[in-house]
C-alpha cells in the first residue's frame, strides 16, 4: 500500500499516507498479516485526508510493557 514501512525498534507496523477510502482494505489486510497476535489498530488523521494505520501485535506490547533489569 502506498506510504508502507515498518517503525523502527519492532514496536509496531506503520502504514502511512493512506486515503479515507482504503483504510478498511489495509486494516483487513495487516489482520490476515499478523493473525491473532494484533493487540490492538490505531488510526490517526494527518494532513490532507491522508491516514496513519499503526497495527502493534501481542508479542510487541508485551515486550514494551516489561521492565528492563
Amino acid at each position: 500500500m502506498p506510504g508502507e514501512c515498518a517503525c523502527t525498534g519492532g514496536a509496531a507496523e506503520t502504514v502511512e499516507g493512506i486515503p479515507l477510502y482504503l483504510i478498511p482494505r489495509v486494516i483487513a489486510e495487516q489482520i490476515k498479516k499478523k493473525r491473532e497476535t494484533v493487540f490492538s489498530i490505531r488510526v490517526e488523521r494527518r494532513f490532507n485526508h491522508r491516514y496513519t494505520i499503526i497495527v502493534v501485535a501481542r508479542g510487541e506490547q508485551e515486550e514494551r510493557i516489561l521492565p528492563v533489569p
